[in-house]
């Protein structure tokens, strides 16, 4: 398994319980840390399955992965996209790995947890514009209630499930369906990236879900409570919905009434 993680302006001490938990599980070979900007010091920190890609430009999230990807992929058969803010008792990634050799699908995502413990619910539907713009500008009386079904909130998934948008703050991947799949779709800068592909994938390979596997995302829902962020959310969801189609989606329609089935029938 490969590792990557994209930084920007980050600190070592950001990212040393990430690291920590990475380099204690044995199904990882290589760390790859990508450079987008003020991070020269992950060039030298001298441990031998850390390797270091400083890249030209602040691209974006999906670029900055891409980088790695396309360098690093084809030597793992499982490629791990992580966020630099994950913490995990390494169990909780061989869990992961072991669930994924034994499956066809081409995407895995574990549950996601806050530090308290509470979950992120990560594993959701396709969104329709209501369901990003809602929770955003309405109130919540009236969001809640879309947010309930596009979460999932409404049921119980013990078992590995079949799901069609999960988060990118840790993604582990079959390598070659990555591959094929031409990694993230890079004209998201930030926000986005994540769906659209697990979207690609979900069609071609299956994304499954295990919630028997979990880690820490500190998650900071930074696009709340930065204006410049916001206006990069703003832009991406469009240019999601621009691509995929607004209100108008047969194909979302399809994968979100069929994922409700199988969850309900087990």
């Amino acid at each position: 398994m490969i590792v990557s993680i994209v930084l920007y302006n980050h600190m070592l001490l950001d990212i040393q319980s990430t690291l920590d938990s990475l380099l204690n599980t044995n199904a990882i070979k290589k760390i790859i840390l990508v450079d987008n900007g003020g991070c020269h010091w992950a060039s030298s920190l001298g441990d031998p399955k850390i390797s270091y890609i400083k890249a030209d430009r602040n691209g974006g999230f999906g670029y900055g992965h891409n980088l790695a990807i396309n360098k690093y992929a084809h030597l793992s058969n499982y490629f791990l996209i992580c966020n630099p803010d994950i913490d995990f008792d390494p169990k909780e990634l061989e869990k992961l790995y072991n669930v994924a050799k034994v499956s066809r699908s081409g995407l895995f995502s574990p549950k996601i947890v806050y530090p308290d413990g509470s979950d992120q619910f990560g594993q959701r539907l396709l969104p329709n514009p209501l369901n990003l713009f809602a929770r955003r500008f309405l109130p919540k009386y009236i969001s809640q209630k879309l947010d309930d079904k596009y979460l999932l909130k409404s049921f119980t998934i013990n078992e590995p499930t079949l799901i069609p948008s999960v988060s990118g703050s840790f993604m582990l991947f079959r390598s070659k369906c990555l591959l094929a799949l031409s990694g993230f779709d890079e004209r998201y800068f930030m926000y986005m990236e994540d769906i659209d592909l697990s979207r690609r994938c979900v069609v071609r390979f299956g994304v499954l879900y295990v919630p028997s596997a979990c880690v820490i995302h500190e998650h900071q829902q930074a696009s709340y409570k930065n204006k410049v962020l916001l206006k990069a959310h703003i832009t991406s969801a469009i240019q999601y919905f621009n691509k995929w189609g607004w209100m108008f989606d047969r194909q979302r329609r399809s994968i979100n009434r069929e994922t409700i089935k199988k969850i309900k029938h087990g």
